[in-house]
């Protein structure tokens, strides 16, 4: 009897504790928690901003539609992180862009190379997709700016079946559909 009692208290114990700990103040956290990449928040004044929106020509991609120069950022493969200087260059050029021109909204395209299953590349292109908003929410844009679309390997930039070609086609394209101009 006594040995129920005291495993009775212990539980009890425990379940007031957590009870407890869910009480307390919690704080902003500086990290976004999610089951995609690790994204921070930026702290102010961290983010580089283009200067002058106005000054920034607009590009046309065949019939794809308008773009700021290179649109375009590659995968590893079976990756969807953003790690290079360059790609997050990008993503904070449009970033500005779309801060500046509220009106504007962006089709972000993800990709996938040929490898893997129809439904585990379209799955593949839109975590690439996802993760490229994500970046974009978190430095400013409206969420109703963006859209995301999955081709997988759908619509590759190249054919062929060496790494040369897969590489290439592992990526995500950013498109206006919208400039806000």
């Amino acid at each position: 009897m006594f040995k129920g009692f005291v495993k009775n208290l212990v539980i009890l114990s425990v379940i007031i504790f957590i009870a407890g700990c869910s009480m307390l103040p919690k704080k902003d956290p500086d990290v976004i928690i999610t089951t995609e990449p690790m994204l921070t928040k930026p702290q102010e004044g961290e983010i580089d901003k283009i200067t002058t929106a106005d000054s920034i020509n607009l590009d046309f991609v065949d019939d794809e539609g308008l773009t700021l120069g290179n649109n375009i950022i590659y995968f590893d493969y079976d990756k969807y992180s953003v790690d290079k200087k360059e790609d997050k260059l990008i993503i904070k050029k449009y970033s500005s862009y779309m801060k500046k021109y509220r009106n504007s909204t962006v089709r972000i395209e993800g990709h996938a190379d040929e490898r893997g299953s129809r439904a585990y590349n379209l799955a593949l292109g839109e975590k690439r997709a996802e993760n490229i908003k994500e970046i974009l929410l978190i430095n400013g844009v409206l969420k109703d700016s963006i859209e995301v679309v999955s081709y997988g390997e759908e619509n590759p930039a190249t054919e062929g079946a060496n790494e040369d070609a897969h590489s290439l086609n592992r990526r995500v394209e950013i498109v206006f559909s919208n400039s806000g101009k």
